[in-house]
């Protein structure tokens, strides 16, 4: 079953483009190569970051969470972020084949 696997933190003050950096070169070096990566997105909203990344199966993100260069991207975290990140791992409900949600821009282009 497909899996979506988002990150929230809070830089600490004059970090956010180091952390923005380091997350960009996580989802383009790492996760795009990673077996069962599907999908990967880093957002930002002033010091706050969100990091999404989408999974063919629970399996396929473990995999990816075991390597060591994604336990020394975690490793660099806590320099740059307030607190402890938070970090939920969702089942994707339905077939996870997309038939559940809607893609598309603009109004009609829903399934």
């Amino acid at each position: 079953m497909a899996v979506f696997r988002i990150l929230e933190a809070k830089a600490r003050p004059g970090s956010i483009d180091r952390l923005a950096d380091l997350l960009l070169r996580q989802n383009e070096s790492v996760v795009t190569s990673a077996q069962g990566a599907l999908f990967a997105q880093a957002l930002r909203s002033g010091d706050q970051v969100l990091a999404v990344s989408s999974w063919r199966s629970a399996e396929d993100m473990q995999r990816y969470l075991d390597q060591e260069v994604t336990r020394e991207f975690y490793r660099a975290l806590p320099e740059l972020l307030m607190g402890t990140p938070s970090v939920r791992t969702y089942e994707v409900i339905g077939s996870g084949d997309g038939g559940s949600g809607w893609t598309g821009a603009g109004e009609g282009a829903r399934r």
